[in-house]
């Protein structure tokens, strides 16, 4: 049987009423997540700001709310997901997308079922597709097995492939899925009572906390404003680090005293920091020495350019090429990790980091979808 899945736009309505004034323009917004809100025009639905402004314009029959950077969209009665730019993750294409988690999809044409990923990946044959598992099947599901939940997937000759969900970042990881070491958990969304759904943030702190970079600071909060010290980023970059290479850092309980001690003690073994590099390990870190740290990380190190390195010295004018830190900084922009503090790009080398400028960082070296394009 043919099955539809209708995006429940609708139950989510916070019913509020704003304006977008272009003569009688006006619309209607329906609640924000992730710093965007879903919004109705004329039976069209597209994504506004926090300031009320179109980010997504109104072109899909329904949409559902951001969450972790991703959202089903109903285009021409085919489903697709984007990314917060508006940039197809997954093209409009399917007669149903179901969230499988780990960024994959249960996906419907026609008849046939498969899982698709929001990162492609090269097969075997030297193609790049998205297809986890190829929509070939009758069906698809999200079940258990053994006493385990997982993904089962039922072939035409009546055969069973059942993949338990805990295996999935695996399976991705074995097909060159880039991201594979920082999954994303279904359903692993913070609440903090300092994080709005509006902020411009709220995004990044959701990734860094579903991918395990970063936690909350206690009592239900994030601390958002607060900035970052130099042992907090040093924490963040041996995690980082760890997870991108499968050692045992980020999984092995520490105990010593200061609680920065062995991070310190892996990034100096790493060569991601020196001991010569910093004084204090509790004193507030500038944007240059965070932009030091992490680009000193194998993940980083490990990632493809995707912007113009002399466009990217040519629009940066506030780092100079002659600063030990230049090449850090300007490499961090080249991979689509660092966008600026404005639309001249600024990094304002020597201004404090906050916890959500740090969370956005992270974020973005953890997850490939969100990196970006800057020219």
């Amino acid at each position: 049987m043919k099955k539809t899945y209708r995006l429940p736009a609708l139950l989510l309505a916070l019913s509020l009423l704003a304006g977008a004034f272009s003569g009688a323009r006006a619309y209607t917004v329906y609640g924000y997540s992730e710093g965007l809100a879903q919004a109705e025009e004329e039976g069209k639905w597209g994504f506004v700001g926090s300031g009320g402004e179109v980010v997504i314009p109104f072109q899909y029959r329904s949409v559902v709310s951001f969450t972790l950077g991703m959202a089903a969209v109903n285009l021409d009665g085919k489903l697709g997901v984007i990314r917060p730019d508006g940039a197809y993750l997954i093209q409009p294409e399917y007669d149903t997308l179901m969230p499988a988690g780990y960024g994959l999809y249960m996906a419907q044409k026609g008849d046939e079922w498969g899982v698709v990923s929001i990162l492609p990946y090269t097969d075997a044959s030297g193609k790049e597709t998205n297809e986890v598992y190829p929509i070939s099947y009758v069906s698809v599901e999200l079940g258990t097995s053994g006493g385990l939940d997982a993904l089962i997937l039922t072939s035409k000759g009546g055969g069973r492939t059942v993949t338990p969900i805990f295996q999935i970042p695996g399976v991705l990881a074995s097909l060159g899925v880039e991201g594979s070491r920082f999954p994303l958990t279904r359903g692993r969304v913070p609440s903090f009572a300092d994080v709005d759904p509006r902020d411009w943030f709220a995004l990044w702190v959701d990734i860094a906390y579903n991918t395990g970079i970063m936690s909350g600071t206690g009592s239900a909060t994030f601390e958002p404003g607060r900035e970052v010290t130099v042992a907090e980023a040093i924490q963040m970059a041996a995690n980082m680090d760890s997870r991108y290479k499968g050692d045992t850092f980020h999984t092995t309980a520490h105990i010593s005293t200061p609680w920065y001690t062995d991070a310190v003690t892996y990034c100096l073994a790493s060569g991601i920091i020196t001991a010569q590099q910093f004084d204090d390990y509790e004193r507030p870190l500038t944007r240059r020495e965070l932009a030091q740290v992490f680009s000193a990380t194998e993940l980083a190190r490990s990632l493809p350019q995707r912007n113009n390195p002399v466009q990217v010295m040519a629009a940066v004018t506030d780092v100079d090429s002659g600063d030990a830190e230049a090449r850090a900084i300007y490499g961090l922009y080249t991979k689509g990790i660092l966008t600026g503090v404005n639309e001249e790009l600024s990094f304002c080398p020597d201004a404090a980091v906050t916890r959500a400028e740090a969370a956005a960082l992270a974020a973005r070296l953890a997850r490939p979808e969100q990196r970006v394009d800057l020219f």
